[in-house]
C-alpha cells in the first residue's frame, strides 16, 4: 500500500481515528495536550456543526502518518482554516511522522476546495508546524503572538532556589502554614472525572464572579467540551484533575493537560476561604511541579499569558508565534495578514496605553472578527 491522502468533514470520522490518532501523537515528541485527539474532538463536538471539520489526515501503509486537526472558519471576506480548539487551546500544530508525511499533509489540504487561509495562532518554537511550513507552496507569514511562561519540572525547593533568600523564606514559612492546616490533595479518578469538572467549574465562576471572569468559561459549550475532552484525557494519561480539601469541604480544583514535553496548569477554581487561610499560588505551584514530576515531563507551563504573579517565580518565558499558510495563487490570503498584523498592533497599544479600550478591541467587528485570535465565542456558520 501506498500513501494515501484526504480531508475528513464529519464526526464520526473524526472520532473513528480516536485509536491510530492516539498512536500518532505518542509518537510526536512536540506535540501539546491540544492536539491530542480527546481534546479536538471534544471541542468539535461542542463547537463544530457538522460539516465545517476539515481534517488533513495521511496514511502510509494503512498507518496514520499525519493529521491537521482544523475547522472551516469564516473571518470577512476570507474563507480560513482554523485549529480544532482555537481560542480555548494555549498552543497550535499539526501531528507529522516524517518529512515525506509532512510534504503528504500540504497536498491533502491544497486539494481541499474553498479556503484560502490557514491560520494557526499560537505555534511553539518547537512546533512541528514550522517545519512543515517550509514545504508550503504559498506565502507564509509568520507574526508575534502570545507568550507563555515555564519552569523546569523539579522540586518546590530548586524553584525557591532562583528566588531572592529573603522571598524564599517568606514562601516556605506560608508552605508550613498551609500544611498544618491540614489541607488534603487528592488525584481525582477517572470514574469521578466529569463531576470533579463541573465542581470545578462552579468553583472557577465563584472566584471570579465580580472580577471579570473570561465569559466563556460561563458558557454550556466550554463545559460540554472540558468535560469530556478531561475524561478522555485522564483515562489516556493526558490530563489530571486534583482536588484541594479543607475540613472535608472541597476549596480548590486544578485541571491539568499533559504532552510529551510539558504539563500544563489550565484551570483552577479557587474558593474564597482558602485565599483567606493560604498562599494559593505557591501551594498550586508546589502541586503543579509534584505533577509533573511525577510524570517525569520535563517542563510545568504555565501556559499563556505574562500576568504579574507568574514572574514571582522567575520563569523561562516562551514567545509563541502566529502562522499563517495562504493557499498559492493570486487570490490566497491577499490582505488577511495585512488586517491581522494592523489588529494585533492595535490590542497591543491598547494594552499598554490605555487599558479602558481592551474590551472594544476584543469586541467582535466587523473588522475584528476575523482576524481575532484570542479565546473563542463559537464560530458563526460559514457561508
Amino acid at each position: 500500500m501506498g500513501t494515501e491522502r484526504a480531508v475528513v468533514r464529519d464526526h464520526d470520522g473524526l472520532d473513528s481515528l480516536a485509536d491510530e490518532w492516539q498512536a500518532l501523537y505518542a509518537d510526536a515528541p512536540s506535540a501539546t495536550p491540544f492536539q491530542s485527539h480527546d481534546w479536538v474532538s471534544a471541542w468539535a463536538r461542542a463547537y463544530i456543526p457538522p460539516g465545517r471539520l476539515r481534517v488533513g489526515v495521511v496514511r502510509r501503509a494503512g498507518r496514520l502518518v499525519a493529521a491537521a486537526p482544523l475547522y472551516l472558519d469564516r473571518r470577512g471576506p476570507w474563507p480560513v482554516l482554523a485549529p480544532l480548539g482555537h481560542r480555548i487551546s494555549d498552543f497550535s500544530d499539526v501531528l507529522v511522522a516524517d518529512d515525506a508525511a509532512a510534504g503528504a499533509l500540504v497536498d491533502a489540504l491544497l486539494d481541499e476546495p474553498g479556503w484560502r487561509v490557514v491560520d494557526l495562532p499560537e505555534v511553539r518554537p518547537d512546533a512541528a508546524a514550522l517545519a512543515w511550513s517550509a514545504r508550503w507552496p504559498g506565502r507564509v507569514t509568520r507574526l508575534a503572538s502570545s507568550m507563555s511562561l515555564e519552569l523546569s519540572a523539579g522540586s518546590m525547593e530548586d524553584v525557591l532556589a532562583r528566588l531572592p533568600a529573603r522571598s524564599a523564606k517568606v514562601v516556605r514559612r506560608k508552605l508550613r502554614k498551609a500544611d498544618e492546616l491540614g489541607i488534603e490533595v487528592e488525584d481525582v479518578p477517572v470514574q469521578r472525572v466529569r463531576p470533579a469538572v463541573a465542581d470545578m467549574l462552579r468553583l472557577h465562576q465563584e472566584q471570579w464572579r465580580s472580577r471579570g471572569m473570561t465569559p466563556e468559561h460561563g458558557t454550556a459549550p466550554f463545559a460540554a467540551h472540558l468535560t469530556e475532552a478531561m475524561h478522555g484525557m485522564v483515562a489516556a494519561g493526558q490530563a489530571r484533575v486534583v482536588e484541594f480539601r479543607l475540613g472535608g469541604d472541597l476549596v480548590a480544583s486544578q485541571l491539568y493537560v499533559v504532552g510529551p514535553g510539558l504539563v500544563g496548569a489550565y484551570l483552577a477554581g479557587i474558593a474564597p476561604q482558602l485565599r483567606e487561610v493560604a498562599d494559593v499560588a505557591a501551594l498550586m505551584l508546589r502541586e503543579d511541579l509534584r505533577v509533573a514530576t511525577s510524570l517525569g515531563v520535563p517542563r510545568c507551563s504555565m501556559m499563556r499569558g505574562t500576568e504579574e504573579y507568574k514572574f514571582r517565580w522567575r520563569p523561562d518565558v516562551v514567545a509563541h508565534q502566529r502562522l499563517v499558510l495562504a493557499r498559492p495563487g493570486r487570490s490566497g490570503g491577499a490582505g488577511f495578514v495585512q488586517a491581522a498584523a494592523a489588529r494585533q498592533a492595535a490590542a497591543g497599544w491598547a494594552r499598554a496605553r490605555a487599558p479602558w479600550l481592551r474590551d472594544l478591541v476584543s469586541r467582535p467587528t466587523a473588522i475584528g472578527s476575523w482576524t481575532r485570535a484570542t479565546r473563542p465565542t463559537p464560530p458563526a456558520p460559514c457561508p
